[in-house]
């Protein structure tokens, strides 16, 4: 068997030159610290049926000084929201409120069959079906004018966070 003494030079990368790894390193650079930020500033959105149960909420809860969303959690075919109120003469609450979705055709709509404030242990005048029925005309608008639908974050895991609840 003979061996080749020459070989096809061809075949061998090119030698890369400094000033493109330069230009590919900034590049590469560049792109992490962007996706960085942008991971920083991301705030995640939850769907339209948080946005429909806090309209609800504030076009229904009597004489509310300021509204603070602090947690949300989707069910599925309905949405939990913790949310802390301040009324006019100062008296702070937290509240749970649950808006329960009609299903059609096994897909949830965004129409409300239901809310329900702090459990049964009080019936509160929102509650009643035809506060539920009459608001239901208005969720057209709602989808096409959506409301600010940035999840709410509070960490109710820290003990320190909940001194800050009653004094902002």
């Amino acid at each position: 068997m003979a061996v080749k003494k020459s070989f096809d030079q061809s075949a061998k990368p090119a030698k890369q030159n400094k000033k493109s790894r330069k230009v590919l390193i900034w590049t590469s650079g560049t792109f992490v610290v962007l996706l960085g930020l942008l991971v920083m500033f991301y705030a995640p959105q939850a769907t339209i049926h948080y946005g429909v149960c806090k309209i609800y909420l504030e076009l229904n809860e009597p004489y509310p000084e300021q509204i603070k969303y602090l947690a949300l959690d989707d069910l599925g075919d309905s949405v939990r929201v913790i949310y802390r109120k301040i009324d006019p003469f100062g008296s702070v609450s937290v509240n749970i409120a649950t808006c329960t979705f009609r299903v059609e055709d096994g897909v949830v709509t965004p129409y409300l069959t239901a809310v329900d404030v702090n459990g049964k242990n009080k019936t509160y005048e929102m509650e009643k079906k035809e506060h539920v029925e009459a608001f239901n005309k208005s969720v057209p608008t709602i989808e096409a004018y959506p409301p600010d639908l940035t999840i709410p974050y509070f960490p109710l895991d820290d003990i320190s966070e909940y001194r800050n609840l009653y004094d902002e």
